[in-house]
């Protein structure tokens, strides 16, 4: 949660493309929470080596960046949604 309060405050004054980054690290940890509760499954490992792709892909611009975004976000329902 403290990442997360401190990431909107920062954010204010750091460059756009700082925020959907700021976001998939949110989610990463998010994850990590769940298996430190032992919430653990085999499509939530999956997802988080796609979030390290996705951020990972935004140095070959924001074209690719938007690209994995939308594959990640497909994915991600698929997880919720099954």
């Amino acid at each position: 949660m403290g990442y997360a309060v401190t990431s909107a405050r920062t954010l204010l004054d750091e460059t756009p493309t700082y925020g959907p980054l700021r976001l998939l690290e949110a989610a990463k940890r998010t994850i990590e929470a769940m298996q430190a509760a032992e919430i653990d499954s085999e499509e939530a490992r999956n997802l988080q080596t796609k979030i390290d792709a996705a951020a990972a892909s935004l140095i070959r611009g924001e074209d690719a960046f938007r690209l994995h975004l939308d594959e990640l976000v497909a994915d991600t329902l698929r997880l919720v949604c099954s």
